[in-house]
């Protein structure tokens, strides 16, 4: 993959072997999607990337029918885990119900949030987490690994032009925005494109991306370009930074103690 230091290229190798042999037998593996914006998308495409030379069936897990239940279920994983998005818990344990093993994708986590505390306290499943710090919340409550983001292993290449320009300010504007400025001009991207297609040009035209979406760093890293970001309400932003290596010229922090140059050049008046 280009844009993906040796370092990385290493990382993202050793995820994979955990993944693959935490899930083991492919024979009945049943893959359960979460639902979300652009982001989780892009989840779910690089799942199938990963999965791309297994056999699997695959269900969004508000539509699953009445035959959906056997041996392994693989939950795609995100970011409904913490206060401001925590879905998931609460149906999960349906799914332990119907499947002799589960597993979940590499995921952060605030054990904060109760509803989340309480599920991985009784899940006998393997829960993989994204980065360290949400590993570490989680790895006296249960069986917890530790892998990249589902997101990286997404086939990047046709979203890679040769043309682009200008800044795109993606910032966040929903509940787990941390309540800084937000820029003139901005645009949520991860909910205002309808496809991730479209999503992915967005961030493809541009030279510099300005955001605090995960999922946007992640495909604008992956795709050459400048990114420079801010947390959202918790941990998660900068701490997949770090655990995925992405590389520090490329990939930069933004906060109102960064220089002046930089942090006034895009905030509102």
């Amino acid at each position: 993959m280009k844009n993906v230091t040796p370092e990385m290229t290493a990382l993202l190798d050793e995820s994979r072997a955990r993944v693959l042999e935490a899930i083991g037998d492919f024979s009945e593996v049943t893959v359960i999607r979460n639902w979300g914006n652009r982001g989780d998308d892009l989840i779910h495409a690089g799942v199938r990337c990963l999965f791309r030379q297994f056999p699997y069936r695959e269900y969004d897990i508000r539509n699953l029918d009445q035959t959906a239940g056997g041996k392994t279920a693989v939950v795609t994983g995100g970011g409904a885990f913490c206060k401001p998005f925590h879905e998931l818990p609460g149906l999960l344990p349906e799914l332990e119900r119907r499947f002799a093993r589960t597993v979940i994708l590499p995921s952060s986590f605030d054990i904060q949030e109760p509803a989340t505390r309480e599920f991985l306290s009784r899940t006998q499943g393997i829960v993989f987490a994204r980065e360290t710090q949400s590993y570490e919340q989680i790895r006296q409550l249960c069986d917890a690994r530790l892998a990249c983001d589902s997101a990286f292993y997404f086939n990047f290449d046709p979203y890679r032009t040769g043309f682009s320009g200008g800044t795109l300010n993606a910032f966040r504007c929903d509940r787990e925005a941390v309540g800084g400025p937000i820029p003139k001009g901005n645009r949520d991207i991860s909910v205002e494109c309808a496809t991730m297609d479209e999503w992915l040009w967005a961030i493809s035209r541009h030279d510099l991306i300005r955001t605090d979406r995960a999922h946007v760093i992640i495909a604008a890293a992956m795709l050459g370009k400048r990114v420079e970001f801010r947390p959202s309400n918790y941990h998660k932003v900068p701490a997949i930074v770090e655990y995925s290596r992405l590389p520090s010229d490329q990939v930069q922090a933004i906060t109102p103690d960064a220089p002046a140059r930089r942090w006034f050049s895009w905030r509102a008046h």
